[in-house]
């Protein structure tokens, strides 16, 4: 049996990731942020929504907590280079 996971089913949070890591510390300091940057803080922060909303299933859950975490993003004033 594979041990890959498949889709956006996550083992583990994406905070963990270095690149993520990365990007907010350079959101943070108002450092601007590439494309890739600024869709790993989405994903981090919309990760993290879904996580306190107690994990719901579905898409339009997810696509509601990747619209409000993209919101969020942009409101920090983070740039692209």
């Amino acid at each position: 049996m594979s041990t890959k996971t498949h889709g956006h089913h996550h083992q583990s949070s994406p905070s963990h990731n270095g690149s993520a890591a990365l990007a907010e510390h350079s959101a943070e300091h108002g450092s601007p942020v590439n494309d890739a940057e600024r869709i790993n803080l989405i994903q981090v922060r919309a990760y993290g929504l879904w996580e306190q909303a107690g994990k719901p299933d579905g898409d339009s859950e997810r696509e509601r907590f990747w619209s409000e975490a993209e919101k969020k993003v942009v409101a920090s004033g983070t740039t692209g280079q």
